[in-house]
């Protein structure tokens, strides 16, 4: 049972509500309904909405994770362990940052769901501070992922407005080619180089070479897979 004891300075740490994200979502998977009862009356204290669930099945089914925030999920269920339930949301493709709970855990359990992509593993009972933390920090870590992604669309999407001939050019300026050395490479005109480079700068809204070479680089890197060789 979660004991809702204040932290000692009277002060719990803000939510995390963003504009551009909307008011984050808890859902809470737990069979003890005054563990979900609880929850339910946390919202104030999350900053966050929150949903509650009695088994996994009701998350599997319900799930949109087109919401940010986060998983608070129990270990033990009565239709899947939680362990199954992680695996299921990993194979689904799910991103939400899952904080375990859990009175009976082993440290083999534990360690697993850590493994398959957990960021917490909290024991039952908790105080009010431990679980709120873990929760913030789980919305925050959902929020950074979100912020990110939309940070490498926007970078790929400045990108792909280049021509093919713009592509050419820039691949060149970004290796510290001049515009002569561009346009004897490409047999086009020093003019023409100019240009195409100041349509390049105007696309990408690269304010210098220097942000065009560190916007190149970005880029590329998010294109190439984590490990492949160089």
């Amino acid at each position: 049972m979660l004991v809702p004891r204040p932290p000692a300075n009277g002060i719990l740490s803000p939510g995390h509500q963003q504009p551009e994200y909307g008011v984050p979502l808890v859902r809470v998977v737990d069979d003890e309904a005054s563990i979900r009862t609880l929850f339910g009356r946390m919202r104030d204290v999350l900053s966050a909405e929150v949903v509650a669930y009695a088994t996994a099945k009701e998350l599997l089914d319900s799930l949109d994770d087109g919401q940010a925030g986060c998983i608070v999920l129990d270990l033990v269920l009565p239709d899947l362990t939680g362990i199954e339930v992680l695996t299921e949301l990993a194979q689904r493709g799910c991103q939400l940052p899952v904080v375990f709970m859990s009175g009976m855990a082993r440290v083999s359990e534990a360690v697993a769901a850590l493994k398959l992509g957990s960021i917490d593993f909290i024991e039952k009972p908790f105080t009010l501070e431990q679980m709120t933390a873990a929760i913030h920090r789980a919305i925050g870590i959902d929020l950074d992922r979100r912020r990110s992604a939309d940070d490498e669309a926007q970078l790929r999407g400045r990108f792909r407005h280049l021509t093919p001939r713009e592509n050419e050019v820039m691949e060149r300026i970004v290796r510290g080619a001049a515009n002569k050395e561009v346009a004897a490479e490409l047999g086009l005109s020093p003019k023409t180089v100019e240009v195409h480079r100041a349509n390049i700068m105007r696309k990408t809204r690269a304010g210098s070479l220097a942000e065009l070479v560190r916007m190149h680089v970005a880029a590329n890197e998010q294109q190439t897979p984590t490990g492949a060789s160089t």
